[in-house]
């Protein structure tokens, strides 16, 4: 599918990861002590931009886990993944997620696994009930995570106050902070307004609530009559509106009515234009400067397309909101 803004990158397909044959033995070993046996197969997973070990792992029984793993190569990763470890321990029941059946420390790597969830990864073009689903599950979330909950009140979860989403600010404070010419100029007229848009970020999704801090399509499961949600990794305290907004953006990029959706979804209870209007300035901002830095060390060669794609359409959702 090719939208207004190119062709939006493989989100089933993204992942160029630690094969089950470069996990240190000891791993290995851990791995197959948990699933109960033997590892008889291993079906990588397509999506996501990182470069840990994730995968479907059989044990010659039968029993199966979704296992990832990491070491101190990707020291980005292996903390992602020892936050996951802790918070999906501490996840409310209600919340759709998979849910964790074991954390192991093996030297210097982290392995953990969840239960392994049947469905498929959505793929562009989301169609309409797929996104019912998606955005359903994320309602049951928000609304166990609202306020938030008691199972993780004592985490050190980062305030999100602490996080700097704010890179029109950025751009504009800066000698060499001349984007105009790497957008387009629909947008690189705006650069001040944007600028003013997200320094209001952090008032603007300041709650007692938790984010999931990472929600898109490609970090859900869909199921035949509902979705789950992945990748517990960076919750934060924050309102989880801004996980609406952002996963909407390529809901607005295939040309669904992303307005529409966000002010029919439960979350955004009490939010006026102007807040919405200042968390897409944010994301775009976060999007377009991820876009521009070289590429990791070892993960997905689509990270900065992505990022690209995503700045472009949220910028033009936040556009047609504001008449440019």
């Amino acid at each position: 599918m090719t939208t207004r803004f190119g062709v939006p990158v493989p989100y089933e397909a993204t992942a160029v990861r630690i094969g089950v044959d470069e996990l240190p033995a000891d791993v290995r070993a851990e791995i197959a002590a948990q699933i109960g046996g033997p590892i008889a197969s291993v079906r990588m997973a397509g999506g996501g931009f990182s470069g840990g070990f994730a995968a479907i792992v059989t044990a010659e029984t039968g029993r199966r886990m979704f296992v990832k793993a990491s070491g101190p190569d990707l020291p980005f990763v292996l903390n992602a993944y020892t936050a996951e470890a802790h918070i999906s321990a501490l996840l409310p029941d209600e919340i759709p997620a998979p849910r964790l059946q074991f954390s192991s420390q093996v030297d210097e790597w982290v392995v953990l696994g969840f239960e392994a969830i049947d469905g498929k990864a959505p793929r562009i073009p989301i169609s309409p009930d797929e996104w019912t689903l998606m955005l359903r599950a994320w309602e049951t979330a928000a609304d166990a995570l609202t306020p938030i909950p008691a199972s993780l009140r004592d985490y050190p979860l980062p305030n999100w106050a602490t996080e700097d989403l704010s890179g029109f600010q950025r751009f504009t404070a800066t000698a060499s902070g001349d984007i105009s010419p790497t957008i387009p100029e629909r947008f690189a007229t705006h650069v001040d307004e944007l600028a003013a848009l997200d320094s209001h970020i952090n008032a603007a999704v300041t709650a007692d609530a938790v984010m999931h801090g990472d929600l898109r399509p490609d970090n859900m499961v869909l199921r035949e009559n509902d979705a789950v949600i992945c990748d517990w990794n960076w919750p934060c305290v924050g309102a989880p509106w801004f996980d609406t907004v952002a996963l909407l953006v390529p809901a607005h990029a295939e040309g669904h009515d992303a307005d529409g959706m966000f002010w029919k979804h439960s979350t955004s209870a009490g939010v006026d234009g102007e807040q919405l209007d200042t968390v897409l300035a944010a994301i775009a901002g976060y999007y377009l400067a991820g876009s521009q830095e070289p590429p990791p060390y070892r993960v997905s060669p689509h990270i900065r397309a992505h990022q690209r794609w995503s700045a472009l359409a949220t910028l033009d959702w936040l556009a047609n909101r504001r008449g440019w």
